[in-house]
């Protein structure tokens, strides 16, 4: 069964795709601010979700709302549809549900801004961002750079292209929590 979801985003463009299943579960897929996301959870106190937060703190969530019932990331998720997950509860129906949507679930017991792979991915991105202002290279140097010295399967500017609003919002949500520099976006991330 494949179906396609509606994970997008661009200029002023919010989407949160909702998956509802046996009357009692959602998956919400998307980007959203905080407040729409809490807002959702607000709204469907009465099923259990599991919600796409890759730009937000899950713990935060988890301890003012309890029919969280976990969270995953898929905003970076790749062609082999992998995304991070984390349940805390109904594991093995929202589990089946992911692989129903052809989605490969990975499941971490880390919970942090991003994950993993989105904290990594977002971090080499904005250096490359920094790169390219400081006049280091241009885009197409730096990921040819990256694909063919690093083996990555895809330049940070190719990864990043459309994702500018989830790459910002993660460091800035990032820098917030941690008081760290390095998290400063990059200006020309926009």
């Amino acid at each position: 069964m494949r179906r396609d979801l509606d994970v997008r985003v661009g200029e002023d463009f919010i989407s949160m795709t909702n998956v509802e299943f046996d009357g009692k579960y959602i998956l919400n897929f998307g980007f959203g601010t905080k407040t729409e996301k809490k807002v959702f959870l607000n709204t469907h106190s009465d099923k259990k979700v599991v919600m796409d937060l890759t730009c937000y703190d899950p713990k935060e969530f988890y301890a003012e709302f309890p029919q969280l019932a976990g969270v995953f990331s898929a905003l970076f998720c790749d062609e082999e549809k992998k995304i991070e997950v984390h349940l805390r509860s109904d594991k093995e129906e929202f589990l089946q549900k992911f692989k129903e949507l052809e989605f490969n679930p990975v499941e971490t017991r880390i919970l942090s801004h991003g994950f993993i792979f989105p904290r990594t991915i977002a971090q080499i991105i904005n250096e490359a961002h920094f790169a390219l202002s400081e006049n280091v290279a241009s885009r197409e140097d730096i990921d040819r750079a990256m694909k063919f010295g690093v083996n990555y399967p895809k330049g940070p500017f190719e990864w990043s292209k459309g994702k500018e609003t989830i790459i910002r919002t993660l460091l800035e949500e990032l820098h917030t929590s941690t008081h760290d520099p390095r998290y400063i976006p990059s200006p020309l991330l926009k």
